[in-house]
């Protein structure tokens, strides 16, 4: 009987020995942990990044004070990017004798490019994925209540007049901290023009707002540079955002150790069976020894059963 004939027929014998199964077991559990592990970390990189995005507005923020041209745009889009532009300012808006200043918040038909907005429009709060139409205006309660203002009621925004067509209940990219304390008016960036309040010396913010995957943001390096030098302000999710950064760290080492742990185990499981594997083979080694058998030829033997 040649070599590779004797070794299948032990190597059948060999997996019907609970050894053998156990290495097996141990092995596959090694694989799956650590597999398993890396898996569940690009996940959780990916849901965490883009619940940061969401917070943020985008991936990336360019913001300055004055409107970006379409050449930068075009280059943002051939980066694979998907943009929103969204315009900042500060106005009086009125309804009747009731006059209170107000923060505009001016948004295209991109927006939002994360999350939604929900937004009361007469039948219960609900989420949509756009902002409110050329013609119209959707404001906070706390806006509402200070002018008396209802949906259909008409408000004065400049030279323009609005119908509240919602109350905003939550913004996905809504601020924190003293901006965010303003009263809120949502309009559409195609109205802004014949409201007649972007004049020079009027203090207005203009963000272009960026969605895509990490790799195309990485690849403007040097396009973000100079942008940074001529002034604009430049937020990016995974810089502005440590705490993401953070979370993610903890979430790796536990996950880590979880995994590392998995496979030590693994790895004592795979030495005892593989103890008992060589223990139950001695006596068969020993004995093909006394029948002529030669070192190289053992080693082939148990090679071609591996």
């Amino acid at each position: 009987m040649n070599l590779i004939a004797l070794s299948l027929k032990g190597l059948r014998r060999d997996l019907r020995a609970s050894d053998v199964r156990a290495l097996f077991v141990a092995l596959a559990l090694a694989v799956a942990a650590t597999t398993m592990i890396g898996f569940f970390l690009d996940r959780l990189d990916r849901g965490l990044t883009r619940q940061a995005g969401q917070l943020l507005g985008g991936d990336l923020v360019l913001e300055q004070g004055r409107a970006f041209d379409d050449g930068l745009r075009q280059t943002l889009r051939d980066a694979g990017l998907e943009l929103s532009d969204q315009v900042d300012l500060v106005s009086m808006v009125s309804l009747g004798d009731a006059f209170q200043p107000a923060g505009l918040k001016v948004v295209d038909d991109h927006y939002p490019l994360y999350g939604e907005v929900r937004v009361d429009r007469g039948n219960g709060v609900e989420g949509v994925a756009h902002g409110p139409s050329p013609g119209s205006a959707w404001i906070a309660p706390r806006l509402a209540q200070l002018l008396d203002a209802g949906i259909g009621d008409r408000v004065q925004v400049g030279a323009l007049s609005l119908s509240i067509t919602g109350l905003i209940d939550r913004e996905p990219d809504q601020q924190a901290g003293f901006a965010g304390l303003t009263p809120r008016i949502m309009l559409n960036i195609q109205d802004l023009q014949a409201t007649e309040l972007v004049r020079p010396g009027s203090r207005i913010e203009y963000e272009l707002l960026a969605a895509g995957p990490p790799a195309a943001i990485d690849g403007l390096g040097q396009r973000l540079d100079a942008l940074r030098d001529a002034g604009v302000e430049i937020r990016d999710v995974r810089v502005d955002r440590p705490s993401l950064g953070r979370s993610l760290e903890r979430a790796q080492k536990y996950l880590s150790l979880a995994g590392l742990a998995a496979v030590l185990l693994a790895g004592v499981a795979v030495a005892m069976a593989t103890r008992r594997y060589v223990d139950r083979h001695l006596d068969t080694a020993a004995l093909l020894r006394c029948f002529g058998a030669s070192q190289r030829q053992l080693g082939q033997l148990f090679a071609w059963q591996l």
